[in-house]
């Protein structure tokens, strides 16, 4: 069976190491095993491909440069986007396949040229609502057109899997007749293994997060719930030893990724007290490894916008499930169904600096309790949040010509 996988968003380098490429490579993988010969056409490849997928086939059609300095160079690039988009699907119609998947990008008709003059079947996948996203943190121009386009292949796919219900909700309001599926997120569980037990310093403890250092990951509530934690407890030597004083354990935190509010965020640590590492942007394999370094891990995702939904669906949360960490996260969105409170991890509401900093002293106190947390975090991510199982709710929906394995 030939798929053709169409990312036309150059925001999303195939091979990168944003979550949103950890996405596209991970339900690559999950085609691949189930037997695909899969080829993936994008405007953007990048630079960090991952060892097992040095044999795959890809076709790169960039868009065309524009002048960011020129009046009316936004508009201009939407253009070159959706003229990179319309050639990827002439590619795809010229090469031929027996199934169409697109991560759905503003600009791309590829799924729906690619259905209507090859007659296969075709799913949607749609991570986020990205018309209103646009507009909200960045500029859209044409967004008459990026509306046309959300249209012309939501109805044309076989199925359109959305990330959360949110997003469900939101593309049945835009595409009325729309195929809708539910399919969450998901993690590798061979690329991201358990960390060792019985790690860390008794007094000298870490919590990891990973992500982009955008304003909706809440990285500034997690600094200042550090701060809040380590006020309870005595000073610490030059080795990390607790002084005599000491109380509770001390955290540092180490931020794995890298973003726009990284400046901000340095000088909100050292404003704070809180020693915080931050690492920059690393591949994905090299994720697991700094994870495995860290005694817990955060999701500090902030109050939700009044009359705006949560609809993400967070990779970095599967990926703390399946690293065998103790979560603390903040009780929005999909995360109350990922993580169970009390057993896999610690929730509290959001916006509640607080209530994370006593989960991360009850953590800090409880060795046991980490270790059990990230125990029963490994079994749950083994046991329920595999890409394959992704995928194969996406390709139950198709009329699939050949059974995927």
């Amino acid at each position: 069976m030939r798929v053709a996988y169409v990312c036309a968003d150059p925001g999303v380098p195939v091979f990168g190491s944003k979550g949103s490429s950890v996405h596209v490579q991970e339900i690559v993988r999950a085609w691949r095993r189930a037997g695909a010969d899969v080829t993936v056409y994008c405007t953007r490849a990048g630079t960090d491909r991952p060892a097992d997928l040095a044999d795959l086939a890809v076709v790169e059609l960039p868009p065309r440069r524009v002048d960011r300095e020129k009046p009316g160079s936004g508009e201009e690039r939407e253009r070159a986007i959706g003229e990179a988009a319309a050639a990827l699907a002439e590619s795809v119609v010229r090469d031929g396949c027996d199934v169409v998947y697109e991560r759905y990008s503003l600009f791309s008709p590829a799924l729906a040229v690619a259905v209507e003059s090859l007659g296969v079947p075709a799913a949607l996948e749609v991570n986020a609502p990205l018309i209103e996203e646009q507009q909200h943190y960045r500029q859209l121009f044409d967004v008459r057109l990026a509306e046309t386009v959300l249209r012309r292949n939501a109805l044309a796919a076989d199925t359109v899997a959305s990330v959360s219900e949110p997003v469900v909700r939101w593309l049945e309001r835009r595409v009325p007749g729309a195929k809708t599926l539910l399919a969450p997120n998901g993690v590798n569980t061979e690329r991201i293994g358990p960390r060792p037990r019985g790690r860390g310093h008794p007094h000298r403890l870490t919590v990891g997060f990973v992500g982009t250092l955008k304003p909706w990951h809440g990285v500034p509530a997690l600094l200042t719930a550090v701060a809040l934690a380590n006020a309870d407890a005595g000073p610490l030597g030059a080795a990390g030893d607790a002084g005599p004083l000491a109380r509770a354990d001390r955290w540092t935190v180490k931020i794995i990724g890298d973003g726009p509010g990284r400046k901000d965020l340095e000088r909100a640590a050292a404003g704070l007290g809180v020693e915080a590492e931050f690492t920059g942007a690393v591949p994905p394999d090299a994720v697991p490894g700094l994870l495995h370094g860290c005694d817990a891990a955060a999701a500090p995702y902030p109050q939700p916008v009044p009359g705006r939904d949560d609809y993400f669906s967070p990779l970095k949360v599967y990926e703390y499930l399946a690293a065998g960490m103790p979560i603390v996260a903040t009780a929005v969105g999909q995360i109350p169904s990922i993580v169970e409170d009390g057993r896999t991890g610690l929730l509290v509401p959001p916006g509640d600096a607080s209530a994370f900093a006593a989960a991360l002293r009850r953590l800090g106190a409880d060795a046991a309790l980490r270790e059990r947390l990230g125990t029963q975090a490994r079994a749950a991510a083994v046991g329920r949040y595999s890409w394959d199982g992704v995928l194969s709710r996406i390709t139950a929906e198709l009329p699939l010509r050949q059974e995927v394995a």
